[in-house]
């Protein structure tokens, strides 16, 4: 059985519990990957699309009329080749001789797989001469094309998968020796990539059904000799395969399922191509961002859908990787072992190249952003030298943004908020190294054959219908180069580094939000980072602005958008209220931050000493719907008394925590007890509806400018809503709790000078 390497949740940006427990085990990693892969294709599968084949065919004008003509001649080979076999059949020489000369030619390599670590490669996949093609035809892809799938019951076990499985390997690698045959004179040869199969078996328990994963491989290099087993990082695409034309749902999902760990272990993955096989119906799929395309049936057992499948394999065959989702502007260099990195400078309007040292963050999900982190340095002019070693460290940031706020017309572009955040504050000298410093970034650059093209997700589905492109979201890719290069929280050493890590990081969030117009929108523990200068002293750090946006464009928004990292948003982000987003939505995700990290620790020793926290109330942020996490939340933080009994009794008891409590106490009650203001803009329960005022029930009292010094005193009366009232104050609320962090960083920096550090 192969183990898998998944690599720690640390570095994820996926908007789940994933993302704040970075000691999550690997079983409970699969768990939420399962379940994430189910409502990917609940929410995000479009079916039978048309078109979705076309996405596959090669750009450049030799490549297409190459694959057209090279896929006709291997269908004529192949019906020719089917044709022999059922002949051989019927004249009773061999299915029994033909399954012993396989089997027998197989069993070393599989062997040697297996001793490698349990992957069967394929052995349809080197042959010679019509004869052995028969053979080998006969015992597999027969078997397959003649399957029956619809006779027998989808409760029984899936004894006949192995039999698709090895049809399946059967038709690429015969695809694969004919293309490979024809082209080896022809000046597509060089550029083509060689079809191959490999196997690799996961046992999957859900609704008490067995899964088996099936991968298949599409390699550039078409001669080398290698014993390295192959593994998720070496696959073009995966398959899934299911036993009956019912189980077509469950294959979807199981694809899902496989498809994510492409994006996870393979760092220049833009999109993913992959495919199902039920009983003799085979679907491609095409993985978005947001959606999943998958096409019409192809029945291998007629030949029309053979002829449709092989066109397909042909497509893939012969087409630009950046077509099979890889990204060119992101190269291994096999020789030098490392990762070399393009960065397109939209304001300089060149491309600098950079050398990988690092992949802190990876992608973690089926959709999304994909955000990937690779720390690197410029790479020297010299080709046979790696980076500058002189050069600085930096951070390249990769992800796939949403260009437009969902539901409005508000642009948003991280790279110009950088470079506008760097000119406004790099004179301010106090805030150095508390925000990314944009150092080159702009939209990743696609050599198309029409020039160069954004890479976006209309680029991905160009060659899609229109009315299906119009129901996925458009998606830009950018990369971004900063510095200086920053760790997370969850390295700090003390939670005196935590406290003085995030008084730099609110100053920093005021500055950008006064001086800049912009509001982050997404604080998070992935979000809040840190690095040390050498002193060993750290230094706060905001970073991640995808979500940000600019003050004035949200005041004019219809509806306010809902973004953020689930578990962290804000009452009113989670609710979609109507009440305007301001910085005091970004204070009260910090509040939830810091209880987290209360509860759970921010060291791998604290979390030894933590409580289950499925045992405690906070459990509610994190395993919930967006409503029923904003009632939790407004239930523990109205009161201070059930704040306190709820939430600050479980922090932990290790040393310094105690700090923390205090804080968390403070920063709450200038929250949401505000003794500045009237009773009205206090709490965050809702008011009682119509019929309480009718039976009597008193109200809060709303101030008026003649009887009270309250700061919401100027505030319409109207309003009655407590979050509405405070958003109309929000900035002096904010300076407020601005003065409280920055209090606690200066006694929590003493103590570090004193070495007296909790």
């Amino acid at each position: 059985m192969f183990t898998e390497n998944v690599q720690s949740s640390e570095s994820s940006t996926c908007l789940d519990a994933r993302s704040t427990n970075k000691y999550a085990s690997i079983d409970k990693l699969r768990h939420s990957c399962i379940a994430e892969a189910e409502q990917a294709v609940n929410d995000g599968l479009i079916q039978d699309v048309t078109s979705v084949l076309d996405a596959a065919r090669p750009v450049g004008e030799k490549r297409r009329l190459c694959a057209i003509r090279f896929a006709a001649e291997v269908c004529e080979r192949l019906e020719a080749a089917i044709c022999r076999a059922q002949q051989s059949d019927d004249a009773g020489t061999g299915a029994k001789r033909s399954c012993e000369v396989n089997s027998l030619s197989a069993e070393p390599a599989q062997k040697k797989a297996k001793t490698a670590g349990g992957m069967a490669p394929a052995t349809s996949s080197s042959f010679q001469g019509s004869e052995q093609t028969d053979l080998m035809l006969h015992s597999h892809l027969i078997q397959w094309i003649l399957f029956q799938s619809s006779s027998e019951d989808p409760s029984t076990p899936a004894s006949h998968e192995p039999e698709i499985q090895s049809g399946i390997s059967a038709l690429v690698g015969f695809v694969g020796q004919a293309l490979a045959e024809m082209a080896a004179d022809n000046v597509c040869y060089s550029s083509m990539h060689k079809l191959s199969t490999f196997q690799k078996a996961e046992s999957i328990a859900t609704d008490n059904a067995s899964y088996q994963q099936f991968e298949v491989a599409l390699t550039m290099d078409t001669g080398s000799c290698t014993d390295t087993v192959p593994d998720h990082k070496d696959a073009v695409m995966m398959v899934a395969v299911k036993q009956f034309a019912q189980e077509q749902h469950r294959a979807y999902w199981y694809l899902a399922y496989c498809t994510c760990k492409l994006f996870t272990t393979q760092p220049n993955r833009r999109f993913a191509w992959g495919l199902t096989a039920c009983g003799t119906t085979v679907r491609a799929c095409l993985f978005a961002h947001d959606k999943v395309l998958s096409s019409e049936a192809m029945d291998v057992s007629t030949s029309d859908g053979r002829r449709v499948f092989v066109e397909l394999l042909t497509n893939w065959t012969m087409c630009e990787s950046w077509r099979l989702g890889y990204d060119p502007t992101i190269r291994h260099n096999a020789d030098l072992k490392h990762w070399e990195i393009d960065v397109y400078d939209s304001d300089a309007q060149l491309t600098r190249s950079y050398i990988c040292e690092d992949i802190c963050c990876n992608a973690y999900s089926i959709f999304g952003r994909h955000t990937r982190c690779f720390v690197a340095r410029e790479k020297t002019a010299d080709p046979a030298s790696a980076a500058d070693q002189d050069s600085p460290k930096v951070l390249i940031k990769d992800t796939w943004a949403h260009p437009i706020s969902p539901g409005s017309d508000v642009v948003r572009d991280e790279v110009a908020y950088l470079y506008e955040i760097r000119d406004e504050l790099a004179k301010d000298n106090t805030l150095n190294g508390t925000y990314p410093r944009l150092e080159a970034g702009g939209v990743v650059q696609i050599m198309c054959s029409d020039g160069v093209a954004d890479d976006t997700t209309q680029l991905i589905l160009e060659d899609i219908a229109e009315d299906t492109r119009a129901k996925v979201l458009n998606r830009i890719h950018r990369r971004i180069v900063m510095s200086p290069v920053g760790e997370p929280i969850h390295n700090l050493k003390s939670i005196d580094e935590l406290i003085v890590t995030v008084g730099d990081v609110m100053a920093a969030h005021t500055a950008i939000a006064k001086r800049c117009g912009l509001l982050h929108r997404d604080l998070s523990d992935n979000n809040i980072m840190f690095h040390r200068d050498a002193n060993g002293g750290v230094k706060g750090m905001l970073v991640d602005f995808d979500n940000a946006c600019r003050i004035a464009d949200m005041e004019n928004m219809k509806q306010p958008d809902c973004v953020g990292t689930l578990p962290f948003m804000s009452i009113g982000n989670l609710e979609m209220s109507g009440v305007k987003r301001t910085v005091l939505d970004d204070w009260e995700s910090l509040i939830y931050i810091l209880c987290w990290l209360g509860t759970v620790g921010i060291s791998q020793a604290d979390q030894d000493s933590a409580k289950a926290v499925r045992d405690l109330p906070i459990k509610n942020w994190h395993k919930n719907s967006p409503t029923n996490i904003a009632n939790s939340k407004r239930q523990f933080m109205h009161d201070e008394g059930f704040f306190v009994k709820h939430i600050l009794q479980h922090i932990l008891n290790a040393q310094g925590f105690e700090e923390l409590r205090k804080l968390l106490f403070i920063l709450r009650a200038t929250l949401f007890g505000n003794k500045h203001v009237s009773s009205s803009a206090q709490g965050c329960l809702t008011l009682p509806p119509p019929w309480a005022i009718d039976m009597g029930i008193a109200q809060p009292k709303v101030p008026t400018p003649s009887d009270t010094q309250f700061l919401d005193r100027d505030v319409d009366p109207a309003i009655t809503d407590s979050f509405a009232r405070r958003a109309e104050i929000a900035g002096v609320i904010a300076d407020e709790l601005l003065g409280v962090t920055q209090k606690f960083r200066s006694e929590a920096l003493e103590r570090i000078n004193k070495g007296n550090t909790h």
